[in-house]
């Protein structure tokens, strides 16, 4: 019995020995790990910006022209002739006829004028190339441009020309200045414009807002 506290002492004494050992190596390892490099290693979520070619280059799409009024519609216009169609109303029917000397002839075009009856410039409908430019005795100074589609607008009764022919023109292009015509000399100061397609003729006002691919 007297050797029981004895041996009691001694196993505290290893105990403590014991947890005190491993708390050193514990911390020893921690100081360690705290303290080694940090290697880089690969990693596929990362990308390397050198190796990553951007096509900056924007693809721009091509707005299709539509069908636009022969004059800046921002204008006091008006149309003071219609383009002849059998079944029109009366009254368009009878502001599509022409009075020159005691006869009457029908329009196949459309003329625009401003209330004021000033003169204005006259624009390009659509772009195109100019192909025809010429002197009408009845008619005056008349301008013809070709476009996409075999369509071709010409537009008379220019006081003023300000293209050449063979010259290639974009959409609202000033073609010239509005001007009278002996063919239709009520119409006062204004253009008449016709406009074609394979030679078929078409009424200008059904025209405005549409694509050169919708014109048939």
């Amino acid at each position: 019995m007297k050797k029981l506290p004895k041996k009691i002492g001694q196993n505290k004494f290893q105990f403590f020995f014991f947890v005190g050992i491993l708390s050193f190596v514990l911390i020893a390892l921690v100081i360690a790990a705290s303290t080694s490099p940090i290697e880089d290693t690969p990693n596929d979520d990362v990308v390397n910006n050198n190796d990553v070619i951007v096509d900056t280059e924007q693809t721009v799409t091509d707005v299709e022209e539509v069908f636009i009024l022969p004059i800046d519609d921002s204008l006091n216009y008006q149309v003071v002739r219609k383009f002849y169609e059998k079944d029109a109303s009366k009254i368009d029917q009878e502001k599509a006829l022409i009075k020159y000397g005691t006869t009457f002839r029908t329009s196949d075009g459309t003329s625009y004028g401003l209330k004021d009856n000033g003169s204005f410039d006259v624009l390009s409908v659509f772009s195109g190339k100019v192909v025809e430019i010429k002197e009408h005795p009845l008619y005056g100074n008349y301008v013809v441009v070709e476009h996409d589609e075999d369509l071709k607008t010409y537009y008379y009764g220019l006081s003023e020309v300000c293209v050449a022919v063979g010259s290639t023109v974009d959409q609202k292009t000033k073609l010239g200045v509005s001007g009278t015509t002996e063919m239709d000399q009520e119409a006062g100061n204004h253009v008449f414009l016709k406009v074609t397609k394979n030679g078929t003729k078409l009424n200008p006002e059904k025209l405005v807002g549409k694509k050169i691919s919708e014109i048939e």
